[in-house]
């Protein structure tokens, strides 16, 4: 009868084992958080904003020399006289209006990034685009971000509202020091992002979207 009973036992084991489900049962990625900052305006004492994407916020220009930020932006005053304009239009079409921390902008700096023409919420993963990653450069053929006339980042409206406009088709890809890929989104140069700014919208503001990849996964 004991045997009989072990007999039992044995055989009911061995059907839960090959009952047993081979699903993996891993759970599904969860969607990468979208950070979006308004407003960012740079120093006109310094004459930049510093950003961080590692740290989610503007360095202090102190250490505009080291590898603490990834971008920084310039200080473009609002001034609609002949003279204000005229350095607005050339920070778009000579000087450059941002920079990567690396190269020739601060040897210093160990960012690296790459202007795609990809939508941000298309590109998915960085892993296709990796090779395209580089240093920035201050001269006009060699910077990540073009001027107007060099690339198809920026244009221009012409008049009557004589605005600077952004290509919503457009996205940076960034490698940070830490070896954190990003997408990065430049969205407006303008204060409160207005959907249609002319000459008299305030400048000096710039919002930006981002979203701080797991490895090299971006959505």
């Amino acid at each position: 009868m004991k045997r009989f009973v072990a007999l039992l036992v044995v055989a009911a084991v061995a059907g839960l084992v090959g009952c047993k489900d081979n699903s993996t049962n891993e759970p599904t990625p969860t969607s990468l958080q979208v950070v979006v900052k308004s407003n960012l305006s740079p120093s006109p004492q310094d004459g930049w904003l510093y950003y961080s994407f590692d740290k989610d916020t503007a360095v202090n220009a102190a250490s505009a020399s080291g590898a603490d930020w990834d971008v920084k932006f310039r200080f473009v005053p609002y001034d609609t006289s002949q003279a204000g304009i005229g350095y607005f239009v050339a920070v778009y079409t000579q000087l450059g209006p941002m920079f990567f921390n690396s190269g020739t902008v601060n040897p210093n700096g160990q960012t690296q990034a790459a202007l795609l023409s990809v939508p941000f919420d298309s590109l998915a993963n960085a892993t296709p685009y990796l090779s395209q990653l580089r240093n920035d450069d201050t001269s006009r053929t060699g910077r990540i971000v073009p001027v107007l006339g060099g690339g198809d980042l920026f244009g221009y409206t012409g008049p009557p509202r004589h605005a600077v406009t952004i290509n919503p088709n457009m996205t940076f890809l960034v490698r940070t020091k830490s070896n954190r890929y990003v997408k990065f989104q430049l969205l407006s140069i303008y204060k409160d992002a207005p959907a249609s700014p002319d000459y008299r919208s305030v400048t000096n503001y710039y919002t930006i979207r981002y979203v701080k990849g797991d490895g090299t996964r971006l959505r």
